[in-house]
């Protein structure tokens, strides 16, 4: 008695991208990276103007990755990942937020006495 198993191919599976969105998301990569680099070489913005222009170059590359490598989206087959991954950020976010006010907290008070 043997019983027949249908073998399924990588082809089928809807989590895994295409070659092409691969390169397209290593090509974004790159160039939101060398872009951070030269604006952070060539000194050719303020301050203030440095420091916004690498944050939304940061949160652009965060996209990109999330997008394009960890195949996470807003498509309804998808959405239970993107709960996971939200909820991920939440606990990170609390976490470092959690500490950076307990350890203000702690110098406040060392420096009370």
């Amino acid at each position: 008695m043997t019983e027949n198993h249908a073998v399924s191919s990588h082809a089928g599976d809807h989590g895994h991208g295409s070659v092409t969105s691969y390169i397209i998301g290593f090509i974004l990569s790159v160039l939101f990276t060398v872009a951070s680099f030269a604006i952070v070489i060539t000194h050719s913005l303020s301050f203030s103007a440095t420091t916004a222009a690498l944050g939304v170059l940061a949160v652009l590359q965060i996209f990109v990755q999330v997008t394009f490598f960890l195949h996470v989206s807003a498509a309804p087959e998808k959405r239970s990942d993107l709960i996971s991954f939200l909820f991920s950020i939440f606990v990170a976010l609390v976490i470092v937020f959690g500490t950076l006010f307990v350890m203000h907290n702690v110098g406040h008070l060392m420096m009370a006495r």
